[in-house]
């Protein structure tokens, strides 16, 4: 139980570190983001939950592809890259593999869950 409860406190610490160097943004800043010219925008979630609503001008590339490093290796690194899944978590895992790339990446906090709860668009 103890062991559960250290891997609790280092997750939530890291979580917090992550969202004080401003590497994940509400749903309204995010929004801002997207607005900037050059930034690349991923939605890391599967082809069918992509498929069925997705920010404006998203790429998919699915977080849990055995494709998934190779497909983002093609990314230019002189963007911004933006990324969201359905609640975080699967983007939060995916913007670490990035950032060990050399990527600059922001991440959606509460994913399009979040989003969708602020009324801002999706499309299909």
């Amino acid at each position: 139980m103890r062991k559960y409860f250290h891997f609790l406190l280092v997750l939530l610490l890291i979580s917090s570190c992550a969202a004080q160097n401003g590497n994940v943004l509400s749903p309204k800043d995010f929004k801002i983001k997207m607005s900037q010219p050059s930034i690349t925008l991923i939605d890391m979630r599967t082809a069918g939950e992509y498929k069925a609503g997705h920010l404006e001008k998203a790429m998919n590339i699915n977080v849990n592809s055995e494709t998934f490093e190779t497909e983002c290796s093609k990314l230019d690194k002189s963007k911004t890259v933006l990324v969201y899944c359905l609640s975080g978590k699967r983007s939060q895992r995916g913007a670490e593999i990035l950032r060990k790339k050399g990527y600059r990446v922001l991440e959606l906090s509460g994913g399009i869950e979040a989003w969708r709860e602020e009324g801002l668009p999706v499309v299909k």
